[in-house]
């Protein structure tokens, strides 16, 4: 009886690893694809900061590696640059350099 419980609590345990991972990877992802479109604008007003494309890339990889925590974190940097770069473009438009 012990040994069908343990057995019924480590199934239960390790369906909520795989869905924990899936969520994980779903997150990682949809930070990526929010930090390309944000970059893709700071592009196109020609004011793209230095690292954001390296961070994309190395937030692919580690998604691609399957470590979702380090691909999260690149991403949210990515993300947080991007925005950083189109605030300043339309904060600086209007001023001459």
């Amino acid at each position: 009886m012990k040994k069908t419980i343990f057995f019924i609590l480590l199934c239960v345990l390790s369906l909520n690893l795989v869905y924990a991972d899936n969520d994980q990877s779903a997150k990682s992802d949809q930070m990526i694809k929010k930090a390309q479109a944000k970059n893709k604008v700071a592009i196109k007003l020609k004011n793209e900061w230095r690292d954001t494309r390296k961070l994309i890339k190395s937030a692919k990889k580690a998604h691609s590696n399957k470590d979702y925590n380090k691909a999260l974190k690149l991403a949210q940097e990515a993300l947080n640059q991007a925005t950083m770069a189109v605030e300043q473009h339309n904060s600086q438009k209007d001023k001459y350099r």
